[in-house]
């Protein structure tokens, strides 16, 4: 009995001890010069984290998927707007988006990932009057999606 009093004594000024969380601001953003991307994002202690899975886009007819998902630009655009949708149904702008992983497949039309169209999409979404700030970012073109149809998926995080 007296080691356990002597160990919870011991845990409570070791605690006691312990530098309290900083108050200072919890998302730190570190850009860079002229980029549309940001070099690195720093989350304190007390930050709230949500991470979004994987989102791709919606068909241009939900009533008729044969009309397909449109370019690369159109599903970036579709896919942020998906992604804007969730994080606004737990409290999150796209303001508090702070790290996201793009897939982009081959567009049948250009022969090759059209990371333009991305970038097109994006900047809708980021670097704004409505949202100021950007993300860190990271985009591979991958072989294949879950339908040959979309050329994007995007996953993300999101920080406040």
């Amino acid at each position: 009995m007296r080691f356990t009093a002597a160990f919870t004594a011991l845990a409570l000024l070791a605690a006691a001890a312990l530098p309290a969380p900083a108050s200072a601001q919890e998302v730190v953003r570190y850009g860079r010069e002229g980029s549309l991307l940001l070099e690195s994002v720093e989350l304190g202690a007390g930050a709230k984290t949500l991470i979004l899975g994987g989102y791709a886009a919606a068909p241009l007819d939900p009533n008729d998927r044969a009309k397909g998902y449109g370019d690369t630009k159109t599903q970036t655009i579709s896919t942020l707007k998906k992604m804007q949708a969730v994080l606004e149904k737990h409290g999150y702008k796209m303001s508090d988006m702070v790290k996201m992983n793009i897939f982009v497949v081959t567009d049948p039309a250009l022969g090759k990932a059209d990371y333009a169209g991305v970038n097109a999409g994006f900047k809708e979404f980021f670097q704004t009057a409505a949202n100021p700030n950007t993300v860190a970012r990271t985009a591979l073109e991958i072989k294949a999606l879950q339908s040959p149809d979309l050329y994007v998926e995007i996953e993300g995080w999101a920080a406040r």
